[in-house]
Order: structure tokens, then sequence, then C-alpha cells
């Protein structure tokens, strides 16, 4: 256990700035080569502001998990420090009495692509209290079930509620993502989106809403092609599991 003396207390909280530099160093670098390719014409000005949004989004969550731990898994931040080359194992040791592999990580420095799951959990539960919830997936990614006609969809949008009509009888949220059998064309088809392909959602008839930006397509950003057009069977909104793409142009201006 480490000490709570003057000293180590210091020492954490240099470490702790440490590493939030460390990590905001690492991703700035991302931003640069985004912005050499907008500047060399290789990339939209579009693709560089997502690569903006993006490190703002993956900075700001190595904030929040180093100053949660800091009170309670100070041992863990250290860790991360030493897997960062910030501290020695040497000094480890001599601060908390164990081995760095001993010690758990607080993942501090971890960008997999599920880093946001939990945040997307309870964001999507607060919505679902208020109303009908339209979820924006780009349901090109693994583990995502929708009817084949809208798997290469980079921007599919999908309308979820516990009081449509007819119900979502099997509607779930976990911490793997959300699902429920969704009405197409007036067949039923259970659907089943992971959390990394969810990026972002907002309760219908509202104008703003919740974006995960480091989780947004590429592509949707620029206004590429690459995702397929939706076909004409696509139902207006007043179809109760399925609401419309939203124009490119506008995509994003929805949701906050």
């Amino acid at each position: 256990m480490i000490e709570r003396d003057p000293r180590t207390l210091a020492r954490l909280q240099t470490v702790v700035t440490a590493l939030i530099e460390h990590r905001v160093s690492t991703s700035l670098a991302d931003v640069e080569r985004a912005l050499a390719r907008w500047r060399s014409g290789a990339h939209s000005a579009l693709a560089a502001h997502g690569a903006v949004l993006r490190h703002a989004a993956r900075c700001e969550r190595t904030v929040e998990r180093v100053t949660a731990a800091a009170g309670d898994r100070p041992e863990g931040i250290l860790r991360d420090a030493v897997d960062a080359g910030l501290m020695s194992s040497e000094e480890f040791v001599q601060l908390v009495g164990k081995d760095p592999h001993d010690v758990p990580s607080i993942d501090a420095l971890r960008d997999e692509d599920d880093a946001s799951a939990p945040d997307k959990r309870k964001t999507l539960e607060q919505l679902l209290s208020r109303g009908p919830v339209l979820v924006h997936v780009d349901a090109r990614r693994a583990d995502v079930s929708v009817p084949p006609r809208f798997g290469a969809d980079a921007s599919l949008v999908l309308r979820f509620g516990y009081t449509l009509s007819p119900p979502i009888a099997d509607l779930t949220v976990d911490d793997d993502g959300i699902g429920g059998t969704l009405t197409f064309a007036g067949s039923p088809c259970r659907v089943q989106l992971p959390w990394t392909a969810v990026y972002a959602a907002m309760v219908e008839g509202e104008q703003r809403g919740t974006v995960w930006p480091e989780d947004v397509p590429e592509d949707v950003l620029t206004g590429g092609e690459a995702a397929a057009p939706a076909p004409a069977s696509v139902a207006p909104p007043v179809v109760k599991e399925e609401a419309p793409r939203a124009k490119r142009t506008s995509h994003l201006k929805l949701v906050e």
C-alpha cells in the first residue's frame, strides 16, 4: 500500500500530471498527422476536424480515469506510469512495496474502441427514460446484427423506445450494447448493436443529443461514399422501430 506522507503524495501528483501530458502529447501527434494530410490536400477539413474531436474526447477520458483513481487506486496510476516509461520499476517497488506486474492497471492510456461503453450505456438509459431514441450506428462494425441490406451503411439510424407501438418487448441495454426486435418494412428482425458501433444518440424530436466523436466513422465526417445508400423501402419516421438517415450535410448538426 502506498504511503500517504506529503513526499509520496507530491510524487503521485507529479506522476498524474506526467501521465496526462503523455496522453495529450501522443494524441496531438495524431492531430498533427491529420492536419498535415489536410494541408497537402489528401484529407478534407472535416477529416482534420474529426481528428481534433477525437483528440479532445480521448484526453478527457484519460483525465477522468486518472482523477477517479487518484483517491482509491493510486498504485494503479503508478503502474501505468511504469508502463509508459515515466517511472522506473525500482522506484515503483520503493513506493508501493510490490512488483509493478502485481498491481492492476487503471488503463489511463487505454485507447480501445470499447473505452466509452459504460458512458454510452448510461447515456442511452437516460435518453430512453425520456422517450424514443434515434441511435446512429456504423453497421459495418464487427458484431453488428442488422438486416443484410443495411450491413454496409456507416450512418444507419434506428429507433428504440420502451413505449413504442408495436412495443419492443425484448429491448435490452447492457454492458455489451443495445438490442431488440425492430420492424423493417413490416418484417420483424432482431438487431444487436455493440457499443463500439454506436456513435451518436438523441431523443426523437429534440435538436440536441450526444455524440462520441472518437467513434464517428471518418467517411461520415468527410461525406465519403463508403456507406451504402439506404434502400427506398426504408420507412419514414412514423415506422416505430426505425428512422430514416439524416442528410449527410447535416448528419452531425443534430447531435452535440
